[in-house]
């Protein structure tokens, strides 16, 4: 009996020596963590990071490691989707301008075009007044011609001589003051 009463009071000194340090470490413990999180220090997490370094517990922190990697795998999914949209929205928006672009050039190169056969028409009206004028001169007295000639502007004619027969230009040419007529007969046979 003198060992069964030996053993039940080391039971009861070892139950309040382990209540003395146990419930005061817990205390403390808390504490802490309070003290920590109010300074903002983010204790569950500096705890996963030391614990993934240890290697039973890696697994567990592993996983939700894997959870934070496929959320970020999602979140970039979504980023280029949305990228790719804005890609497909200002690829329509650059073939429209250069459909645009196209359009426009077609218009110039049409604008061009009329112009062209604006000035051709000019050209022809002119050149039909000039003949009409040519036909006139060619009627006329050589000594009525010549000095009608003589006071034109020297391109103009120029321009109604070219048209007038030869025979009937060699009579005006002869008709004119030699200066003159030898101007006009240079510039033709430069044309």
């Amino acid at each position: 009996m003198a060992k069964s009463g030996h053993t039940q009071k080391n039971k009861k000194s070892f139950s309040k020596i382990f209540a003395a340090i146990f419930f005061p470490l817990i205390f403390l413990i808390t504490l802490t963590l309070i003290v920590l999180t109010l300074s903002g220090v983010n204790v569950f997490e500096e705890a996963e990071k030391y614990t993934s370094r240890i290697p039973g517990m890696s697994t567990e922190a592993s996983s939700e490691s894997e959870n934070s990697v496929a959320s970020e795998v999602d979140r970039l999914k979504a980023v280029i989707a949305n990228k790719e949209a804005e890609m497909e929205e200002l690829q329509s928006k650059s073939d429209s301008k250069q459909n645009q672009i196209n359009e426009l050039e077609q218009q110039v190169v049409q604008l061009e075009a009329d112009l062209e056969d604006a000035r051709s028409e000019d050209d022809s009206n002119e050149n039909s007044k000039t003949a009409e004028m040519a036909q006139s001169f060619q009627e006329m007295d050589p000594e009525a011609a010549a000095p009608i000639l003589e006071s034109m502007n020297e391109n103009l004619a120029v321009q109604v001589l070219n048209d007038v027969a030869s025979e009937e230009r060699g009579e005006i040419l002869g008709q004119m003051d030699a200066e003159t007529a030898a101007n006009i007969a240079s510039i033709l046979i430069e044309d």
